[in-house]
C-alpha cells in the first residue's frame, strides 16, 4: 500500500505528446482548482446547515473562489498559444489545424460526455426529473451551446459554463495567435497584447459585456486568455532555457494570490487589478524559489494535472455529499463547520477523481487512442 502511494503521483502524471511537460502549469492548475472546489463546498455547507451559520470576513473571501476559473482561462491562453507562438517566433513545427481540432475533440470530449451522461441518468432515475424537461438541457450542454441558448448555467452541471467559454477560445486561438505572434519582434508583441487587454476591458466596461447576458461567453474573458499570451511570450523568450529565481518573487506571488481574491467584481479598477494580480502570480510561480518549489512538487502537479476531472465531478459530488453529511454540523461557527466538511469532502472527491482520471481521462490523453480502440474491437470481434 505504501509503495502504491509512493508511485501514485507518477501514475497520475499527464500524458503529453506535443511538448515537454511544464510542471509550473500543472502546479498553477492546482492553485486554480482548489479554491473553486472549496468555494462550491462552502456554498452548500451554508445553504444546507440545520441552523444559520454566521458569516465573517474569511467566508467572504472563500466565497470568491470562483477566481480560480479566471486563473484557468489565463492558463488556457498560455497552453494553447504555446505551439503557435513557438512556430511563429522560433520556426518550430507548424501546427496542423486539423490535428489541433481533432486533438481537442479526442482529448476533452470523452470525459465530458461520459460525466454529463452520468449526471443525466442520475437526474432521471434518482431525482425523477421529467425527460422532456432535462433532455434539451443535456443536448445543449453536450454541444457547448447551453450558455448561448438558455443564458444560464447548465442544469446538469453548472460548472460546464466555463468549458463552453473555453471551447469558444479553442476555435479562435489559432487566429488570435496568428494576429499577435506572426508579425513584429518579440518585445512589440507584449506591448500590442498589453494595449489590447486594456482596450478590451474598457470596451467590456462601456458595453457591459462582463454582465448578463454576455458574462457566460468569451466576450467577458478575452483579456484573460490574452494575458496567457503575454506569459507564453515571456516563457519562450526568457524562461524556457534558463530562469533566474529569487525570494522576492515568493513574496510577490503570495501578495498577488491574495490580491486575486480582493479584486473580484464588476468595477473597472477591480477588473484591471484582477488581470494584473493573476499575471504577477503566474510570473512569480516561474520566478520564485519557494513558491516554484511548492507548485512543482510532484503531488501538487499530479493533482493539478487531473484538474479537468476534478472540475467535472466536484460540484455534483458536493451536492450528493452535503445531503449525507448533515450530522457533521457543529454549532453555528462558519470556520469549524467548513473545516470539518473540507477535511471529509476533499479526500472523497480526490479518490473518486483519481479513479475517473485513470479509467477515462488519462487514456484519452494518448493521441492514438481512437486507432487503438478500433484495433482492439477488430481483434476482439473479427
Amino acid at each position: 500500500m505504501i509503495d502504491y502511494l509512493r508511485q501514485l503521483p507518477d501514475r497520475l502524471t499527464r500524458i503529453t505528446t506535443s511538448s515537454k511537460l511544464i510542471k509550473e502549469i500543472d502546479g498553477l492548475r492546482f492553485a486554480a482548482i482548489l479554491p473553486v472546489v472549496v468555494n462550491h463546498l462552502q456554498q452548500r455547507v451554508m445553504d444546507n446547515a440545520p441552523v444559520p451559520i454566521e458569516e465573517n470576513t474569511a467566508s467572504i473571501y472563500v466565497g470568491r473562489g470562483g477566481v480560480g476559473v479566471e486563473l484557468f482561462f489565463v492558463i488556457s491562453g498560455f497552453v494553447l498559444a504555446l505551439p503557435f507562438a513557438s512556430h511563429y517566433l522560433f520556426g518550430s513545427k507548424k501546427v496542423n489545424l486539423k490535428s489541433y481540432f481533432v486533438r481537442r475533440l479526442t482529448r476533452l470530449e470523452p470525459p465530458y460526455v461520459i460525466s454529463m451522461t452520468g449526471f443525466l441518468i442520475v437526474l432521471l432515475v434518482i431525482v425523477n426529473m421529467p425527460f422532456s424537461e432535462i433532455f434539451p438541457h443535456y443536448l445543449a450542454s453536450i454541444f457547448y451551446m447551453h450558455n448561448i441558448i438558455y443564458h444560464t448555467w447548465s442544469a446538469l452541471n453548472p460548472v460546464a459554463w466555463s468549458l463552453e467559454v473555453e471551447v469558444q477560445f479553442y476555435i479562435l486561438a489559432p487566429l488570435l495567435a496568428f494576429v499577435f505572434f506572426s508579425h513584429g519582434n518579440r518585445k512589440h508583441i507584449n506591448l500590442l497584447l498589453f494595449i489590447s487587454i486594456i482596450a478590451i476591458i474598457l470596451i467590456q466596461q462601456y458595453f457591459g459585456l462582463q454582465k448578463p447576458p454576455y458574462f457566460l461567453t468569451i466576450l467577458a474573458y478575452f483579456q484573460l486568455f490574452l494575458t496567457g499570451f503575454i506569459l507564453v511570450n515571456l516563457y519562450l523568450t526568457s524562461w524556457k532555457k534558463h530562469v533566474v529565481r529569487s525570494y522576492v518573487f515568493d513574496v510577490l506571488g503570495i501578495v498577488a494570490f491574495v490580491g486575486m481574491f480582493m479584486s473580484t467584481g464588476f468595477d473597472l479598477h477591480k477588473r484591471l487589478l484582477l488581470v494584473l494580480f493573476i499575471f504577477l502570480f503566474i510570473y512569480s510561480v516561474f520566478r520564485g524559489k519557494l513558491i516554484n518549489s511548492f507548485f512543482t512538487n510532484k503531488w501538487v502537479t499530479s493533482i493539478g494535472g487531473m484538474c479537468y476531472t476534478i472540475y467535472l465531478l466536484h460540484l455534483p459530488l458536493a451536492e450528493l455529499y452535503i445531503r449525507l453529511a448533515k450530522p457533521l454540523y457543529i454549532g453555528n461557527t462558519w470556520g469549524i463547520n467548513l473545516l470539518i466538511h473540507t477535511l471529509v469532502f476533499l479526500p472523497l472527491v480526490l479518490i473518486i477523481s483519481i479513479v475517473f482520471f485513470l479509467l477515462v481521462e488519462k487514456p484519452c490523453m494518448d493521441r492514438d487512442w481512437p486507432k487503438k480502440l478500433i484495433m482492439w474491437f477488430r481483434a476482439r470481434f473479427s
